[in-house]
């Protein structure tokens, strides 16, 4: 697979995951009335007068919110889905790209506030490895394997000893942790924990 093949792919899934993410008055088919503020949708595309609201609505887009609606209706689906890092760290992890390809992918899908939201707390590190300790989850976080959600809102990992990041992508630090209630181990970064 060339590097412009992957590089494609790359800001495909960026696109995908960053409109899965965003809530539903964030989107710009919202902010021009084409969806409600559960993603309901007011104006089908046939109805669609200028190119804003085409481009707010785009075969893209209808798949994406299609997705976001049913993962909407099983338990969980309507928090956030993880955080950007670990999600990017399975992108890097698929494709092989290094984290220059990644950041210069990055700067083209992502805005300037999003970009900044990728800083990292690093309360609970020493010379960047994970303190000991019990740590709950904040958000959800899926099985690295399977890319299930297994890890929800006030689950717990388990850290035995001081832990070496997997990786570092992003200035986050990428930690490979076990799940306690499933025994499964996930990929978290500080921003998916808290003591």
């Amino acid at each position: 697979m060339s590097l412009l093949s992957r590089t494609g792919d790359v800001i495909y899934a960026f696109k995908f995951l960053r409109t899965l993410t965003k809530p539903w008055n964030k989107m710009d088919a919202f902010k021009l009335g084409i969806i409600d503020k559960d993603g309901k949708v007011l104006k089908k595309g046939k109805d669609l007068e200028t190119s804003e609201e085409k481009s707010a609505y785009t075969i893209f887009h209808r798949l994406v919110f299609n997705v976001k609606r049913l993962l909407g209706k099983v338990p969980g689906g309507k928090s956030t889905l993880g955080s950007y890092a670990a999600a990017l760290f399975l992108i890097k992890e698929h494709t092989k790209l290094s984290e220059e390809e990644i950041k210069a992918v990055m700067s083209e899908v992502l805005d300037a506030e999003e970009l900044e939201s990728l800083e990292e707390a690093t309360w609970f590190q020493e010379d960047s490895k994970l303190k000991p300790g019990e740590y709950q989850l904040v958000q959800e976080v899926a099985y690295s394997i399977t890319g299930e959600i297994i890890g929800l809102p006030k689950d717990k990992v388990k850290v035995n000893e001081f832990l070496e990041p997997t990786d570092r992508l992003f200035n986050q630090n990428i930690y490979k942790v076990n799940h306690s209630k499933t025994g499964l181990d996930v990929y978290i970064t500080n921003e998916d924990i808290k003591r």
